[in-house]
């Protein structure tokens, strides 16, 4: 029985097999890679690599700092339309508050947007 899978509603027939051999090393490298990468079945990690070249498995629990600051900055950015809005003088401490979180929020989009383009520390030997 051929193995097929679908793809834009179209099945896929996967009739070749390929057979390897690795060292020890070789395959514990390829546990650890199919690790870091979140898979759990060798022949979609090793098929995704033939089609995809990489694959990334980005972190994102950085982003709870950067929705800390994003709460930090609406507060404070609401909290100065009301007053403003209401006929109440804007302090220049608010403005320099939020300009402050603003600045911060910044850095971290920089930062994650750093480490989401950053090269693959690993590549493919062959």
């Amino acid at each position: 029985m051929t193995p097929t899978t679908m793809k834009e509603d179209k099945p896929i027939a996967r009739n070749n097999c390929i057979k390897i051999y690795l060292s020890d090393e070789e395959l514990a490298s390829l546990s650890e890679r199919m690790g870091q990468a979140g898979a759990k079945n060798r022949s979609n990690f090793i098929r995704t690599m033939v089609n995809q070249g990489c694959i990334l498995n980005v972190d994102l629990s950085g982003l709870n700092k950067l929705m800390f600051l994003m709460s930090n900055a609406t507060n404070n950015l609401n909290q100065i339309a009301r007053a403003a809005n209401s006929g109440q003088a804007v302090r220049a401490a608010d403005v320099d508050a939020l300009r402050r979180d603003y600045n911060a929020l910044a850095h971290e989009v920089g930062e994650i947007l750093r480490l989401v383009t950053a090269p693959a520390r690993h590549s493919l030997k062959y």
